[in-house]
């Protein structure tokens, strides 16, 4: 075998990518079975998702065991990339990719192809063949050619229809010299609900259902697919490519000069952090940055009624799903008199999307219910008139925020603010350059915007 989970390493050596054509190509499906047919196998392995994507993260980091990493090449440099990607738990990193392999920001920043090449490892193409047979290979094969030689390592078709369908396919894959790794049949139940921002959160599934979903998706990949060949694709991550590159050990307890500039400083040595099903979009890889510096990350519940730690230097409410929660959430008097009492004691409260919103005085539902929040900023948000925001941005801090920034991260919404007044916290920009004015809102030490931080421009 080319790999073994056996001599566990501490940080990954080899990566490769499962990229698509579109979304609902089956990449998710697929990574979630590759991880968890590898595991079965005593692969030692970890997960990334390509951009900001919160959702597909909480599954994968169900197929594998271990907190998924999301890696974004449009907000991080090549070395934070490359160690945050060396810094994950096992030997390989399976990164997912998002939507097509080319879709992203402006000239493909952000995108699939993009993250693949500033970690130069290679992409196996999951293209979904319901509709075309020749074709897919003629397909590949462009794309092949519009890449570095060996990018595209080869694909894994899904929803082959029948043996003949297959064929059609592998003969003329084998013309353009492009290896097929493997051909899922169409099968039914491994579709994942779909909602308004994306997937349904991992959390939603209780863990016998949701294992039941990836323990299917492995027995497709593991009959499916050639796992030996896929774990022979795999390449050598950037910090182990030359004899001269320290070890993983070393980067870990010395730090190598990628990870002593962190995505986002720490703000506090007592960080509370919201963490359940309404406040689940905190990238992992934020938060192990801090724990990094020495700040000790304290998680609470705001839908248990939980305040955060009263001795709490600094709160952190993210994104995530309030709206699905808002008649719980609006009961939860030991929450908001947490947060008041904060507040109150100047001790800094940011909060991103949801908790941006939660900090506000009420939002209201899709049914124009309106449902009483925390207060602590002039801002009321609905969803009764649907709009999508969507997309990269750059942002500069205004006066008075934690950091001196500027950030680079992205926004991804339907509500919008019906009532806001105060402060502005930040100047932004879409990823093309376009002002989009000063946006977010600050009141004494508490303060939130739309936006969500991925890392400063300089990280």
């Amino acid at each position: 075998m080319p790999f073994s989970g056996k001599g566990h390493h501490l940080m990954a050596i080899k990566g490769l990518m499962i990229a698509g054509l579109a979304s609902g190509s089956g990449k998710t499906m697929v990574t979630l079975g590759l991880l968890r047919a590898l595991l079965r196998r005593g692969v030692a392995v970890s997960a990334a998702k390509t951009g900001p994507d919160y959702i597909d993260a909480g599954f994968l980091s169900a197929a594998c065991g271990s907190k998924t990493v999301n890696l974004d090449q449009f907000a991080m440099s090549k070395p934070l990339l490359a160690a945050l990607a060396a810094a994950q738990d096992g030997e390989m990193l399976v990164a997912e990719g998002v939507m097509g392999l080319f879709d992203g920001a402006t000239g493909n920043a952000g995108s699939s192809a993009a993250l693949a090449e500033a970690l130069d490892i290679p992409v196996i193409l999951v293209m979904d063949v319901r509709h075309t047979a020749q074709t897919a290979a003629m397909v590949a094969a462009g794309i092949a050619a519009l890449l570095p030689a060996g990018r595209i390592a080869g694909v894994i078709l899904n929803h082959v229809a029948s043996a003949r369908h297959l064929s059609l396919v592998r003969e003329a894959l084998a013309q353009h010299e492009i290896p097929l790794f493997g051909a899922v049949p169409s099968r039914n139940g491994l579709v994942v609900p779909s909602r308004h921002l994306g997937l349904v959160q991992a959390a939603d599934f209780d863990k016998g259902g949701l294992d039941q979903i990836i323990d299917h998706a492995a027995d497709l990949i593991r009959d499916n697919c050639d796992l030996d060949l896929i774990l022979s694709a795999a390449s050598p991550l950037p910090h182990t490519q030359t004899s001269s590159s320290p070890s993983p050990r070393t980067i870990i307890n010395k730090a190598s000069p990628a990870l002593s500039r962190p995505s986002v400083p720490a703000p506090a040595q007592i960080i509370a952090v919201a963490d359940d099903a309404a406040f689940g979009f905190s990238y992992h890889h934020i938060l192990a940055g801090w724990r990094q510096q020495g700040a000790e990350i304290r998680c609470f519940s705001p839908l248990n009624d939980e305040a955060p730690a009263p001795d709490a230097d600094f709160i952190f409410l993210p994104g995530g799903y309030p709206e699905l929660h808002l008649p719980a959430l609006s009961t939860r008097a030991g929450f908001f008199a947490g947060l008041a009492t904060a507040a109150k004691a100047n001790i800094p409260i940011y909060g991103e999307c949801g908790g941006f919103m939660t900090l506000g005085t009420g939002i209201i539902d899709a049914n124009g219910n309106r449902f009483q929040m925390a207060g602590l900023l002039e801002l009321e948000t609905s969803f009764a008139a649907k709009k999508r925001h969507l997309g990269y941005r750059k942002f500069i801090p205004l006066e008075g925020f934690f950091w001196d920034g500027p950030f680079l991260g992205h926004e991804f919404h339907y509500t919008s603010p019906i009532a806001a007044s105060g402060t502005p916290l930040f100047a932004a920009e879409d990823a093309s350059g376009r002002s989009l004015g000063k946006v977010g809102l600050r009141k004494n030490a508490v303060a939130g915007s739309y936006l969500h931080i991925i890392a400063a421009a300089s990280a």
